[in-house]
């Protein structure tokens, strides 16, 4: 079970690849994280204590003392960063919504393909059923065979594929 955990726990330590903000909540005292700088990292009024990891390595405690220009220049490249990774998950959000836009058309226009087909499939199936029910212009051999049961097998068959074809359709759509 041990190693299990040492496993799971070095494997999340790997993959952590963000620069990270921890402090304390003041007046709840609970921990929080963050992608981005709270308001007060850095600044010159002070604040909450806070951590800065970068791919899972301390790299800055607020605790520690730093003249001004190494503090201002710090609380600016945090800012900056901050402001890029905003600006990155808003061209993914973009670049998300559009392949949203692409997929509903290209199911739209899959649902219109099968609808042209389905249509097809019916209007064959209709055919077949008005010749078979209606035949005025066919010829005396063709009228003997009509009798017989093997042109109604046929038939059936015909529309039992045509009916499996429908469900088939069926379950696609819901998919």
């Amino acid at each position: 079970m041990r190693i299990i955990l040492i496993l799971a726990f070095s494997l999340t330590t790997v993959v952590v690849e963000a620069r990270m903000y921890q402090w304390v909540e003041p007046g709840v005292e609970t921990t929080q994280l963050s992608g981005k700088p709270p308001a007060w990292y850095r600044s010159a009024t002070g604040g909450p204590r806070v951590f800065v990891f970068d791919n899972g390595r301390l790299i800055d405690d607020t605790a520690v003392e730093v003249d001004e220009e190494i503090r201002q220049r710090m609380r600016q490249e945090a800012f900056v960063l901050g402001e890029e990774d905003r600006q990155k998950a808003k061209e993914k959000m973009a670049k998300a919504q559009e392949m949203k836009q692409q997929f509903k058309k290209k199911s739209a226009d899959t649902d219109e393909e099968l609808d042209n087909e389905n249509i097809n499939q019916r209007e064959s199936v209709v055919e077949l059923i008005t010749d078979a029910l209606f035949p005025d212009d066919k010829t005396e051999e063709n009228k003997d065979e009509e009798a017989t049961g093997k042109d109604m097998d046929e038939l059936r068959a015909i529309i039992a594929d045509w009916e499996a074809a429908q469900t088939e359709s069926a379950k696609q759509a819901l998919e």
